[in-house]
């Protein structure tokens, strides 16, 4: 995955990435904290709350993302990280706001995975808690074809070059990304490191079942970040779920 093998390919392609942040930080504002953020990466929307001065209990599975992550926010004190598996986790305590920002639920393959995570999700809700989350939808380009991401590339320095080449499993719901990382060395030669993304998107009304199925009674998906109406176009769905009615 991406994010063992190449956090710093991850924390460039989303330097400038600020779209869900306002979202995130509204809900943080109303509903107060400690907010339980799962897959917390290399800490950017952590930073984002923490800086607004809420408490964060950030999780992630990936040890070199939490490294980043553990730098970028050593001036926090009221962040918490945390490594392990959001299928997995047991904290021992509820919050009163859960968030799986930037895609995090698309790292759950199977039916059993996401069970088991939505699971987790409940489990640490407060009684009246709310979980919120985004995921995208695929809206793909060129499949099957090598691209050279050259903003990407110029971002790395060091003459390095950085490709890219995407597969869509329809059947299975799956898109990968392959990134190809070529670096000089200080002897002129060139070194590759690869770095494999796999995501699964879900449906709309899928993703709704899947959230009533873990125990969420009040379950709203929309298009954006603006809380628009989802639409079989839209880039996204961005969610807010409640275990009781609104």
């Amino acid at each position: 995955m991406i994010y063992d093998s190449a956090p710093d390919i991850y924390d460039l392609q989303y330097a400038t990435y600020r779209d869900d942040l306002p979202f995130y930080l509204r809900l943080a504002d109303e509903y107060g904290g400690p907010v339980l953020e799962l897959g917390c990466g290399t800490g950017r929307v952590t930073e984002a709350l923490a800086r607004a001065g809420h408490a964060v209990v950030a999780v992630d599975a990936s040890a070199a993302m939490l490294e980043r992550a553990t730098e970028r926010l050593a001036g926090y004190g009221r962040v918490s990280l945390v490594h392990a598996d959001m299928r997995e986790l047991s904290l021992g305590r509820a919050f009163p706001l859960v968030v799986a920002p930037f895609n995090t639920l698309m790292h759950l393959y199977t039916l059993s995975d996401q069970d088991r995570a939505l699971a987790t999700v409940r489990d640490h809700l407060e009684p009246a808690g709310t979980f919120a989350f985004d995921v995208y939808q695929p809206h793909l380009g060129q499949l099957g074809v090598l691209r050279r991401e050259a903003a990407l590339a110029s971002a790395l320095g060091r003459d390095a070059d950085l490709f890219l080449v995407q597969e869509h499993d329809a059947e299975r719901q799956l898109v990968e990304s392959r990134y190809y990382l070529d670096e000089p060395g200080d002897d002129g030669r060139f070194t590759r490191r690869t770095a494999t993304l796999t995501q699964r998107y879900f449906g709309r009304f899928e993703l709704e079942r899947a959230l009533r199925h873990a125990g969420f009674a009040d379950v709203r998906l929309y298009g954006g970040f603006d809380l628009g109406r989802w639409l079989a176009d839209s880039l996204g769905i961005v969610g807010v779920a409640r275990v009781r009615g609104a």
